[in-house]
């Protein structure tokens, strides 16, 4: 069949249809790149909240007499618990920088921080939701 005939009976040509995977192929592109975009951007507003709240923390402990020295490593944890995501993802970032000479090995790594970084993104939500409930707890109490 023709792109004549094609078009006349509204089927797409050849053409047209490799244009239209061209353009899904760089929409995912996209798509990826952004979804990476927002989990930064998820974690660096977790790491302000979670600056913040270690200031919190100090003045809670100087302020109130009851709350123990202690309570200030729960922040301190979800802080090393947020540098870690943010170590994966440079370490993602390094890997997909030269994904074209990267080794098998590499390349698995790669894939195993791609599919477990929703999981820590949801965990590290998750945490840091802890902290702030723990913080508004010694703050009632």
């Amino acid at each position: 069949m023709t792109d004549e005939e094609r078009r006349e009976l509204g089927i797409m040509t050849e053409t047209e249809l490799d244009d239209m995977n061209k353009r899904l192929e760089r929409t995912e592109e996209s798509g990826i790149s952004d979804t990476q975009k927002y989990f930064d951007r998820i974690h660096d507003k977790l790491f302000s909240l979670n600056s913040l709240l270690i200031g919190g923390y100090f003045a809670l402990i100087a302020i109130r007499k009851d709350v123990p020295n202690w309570s200030i490593i729960v922040p301190l944890i979800n802080s090393g618990f947020l540098l870690l995501i943010d170590y994966r993802m440079m370490v993602r970032a390094r890997i997909q920088a030269s994904i074209t000479t990267a080794d098998e090995k590499q390349r698995e790594k790669y894939g195993t921080i791609i599919n477990n970084t929703n999981l820590f993104s949801l965990l590290s939500i998750y945490s840091s939701i802890a902290v702030v409930v723990i913080f508004v707890y010694y703050i009632l109490s």
